[in-house]
């Protein structure tokens, strides 16, 4: 189940247009705004202040084929802009910023338990899991400086964008 979830943040993704800066991520100790790809490299989420806590919505897809519908939650309803993690701010063992709380499997409506914190790489860490941290994995996010289209699609890098 807690792989299902896994692979289910690699197909997970909210659409902005905009594209990202590699000063969206913040350093370690900061908090971990900006948008992320995915570990693997699937999906992009963007981790925004809501209210006093983050939350991560759903920005981007990688379908694998043109033209492939875009992936609907448990409901039906589209992925693209869903509300996928909510946390608020904690400190670990260390002293150290990280931001508890849940993350959702839009493709059965199942919520984990989940830590987000910046490394040393200025890369994000993911850890969901099931009860206690210790039955669940980690996954690693990197800052993502590519676009989303309006569409909730991966922009091709290969060709230039439209003025339009």
């Amino acid at each position: 189940m807690l792989s299902r979830l896994l692979v289910t943040l690699g197909v997970i993704a909210l659409a902005l247009a905009a594209p990202a800066r590699a000063d969206d991520a913040q350093a370690p100790g900061q908090i971990p705004t900006g948008r992320w790809i995915t570990a693997s490299g699937d999906a992009v989420i963007q981790i925004a202040p809501c209210g006093a806590n983050l939350c991560g919505q759903i920005v981007g897809i990688e379908l694998a084929h043109p033209g492939d519908p875009m992936p609907t939650n448990w409901q039906g309803q589209p992925q693209c802009g869903e509300t996928i993690i909510q946390t608020t701010e904690a400190t670990d063992a260390n002293g150290q910023p990280v931001w508890k709380g849940t993350v959702l499997d839009p493709r059965n409506g199942n919520i984990y338990q989940a830590r987000i914190k910046l490394d040393q790489s200025r890369h994000l860490e993911l850890h969901g899991y099931l009860g206690l941290p210790i039955f669940g994995q980690t996954q690693t996010w990197t800052p993502f400086a590519g676009r989303t289209m309006a569409n909730c699609h991966l922009a091709d890098n290969s060709t230039p964008p439209s003025n339009g």
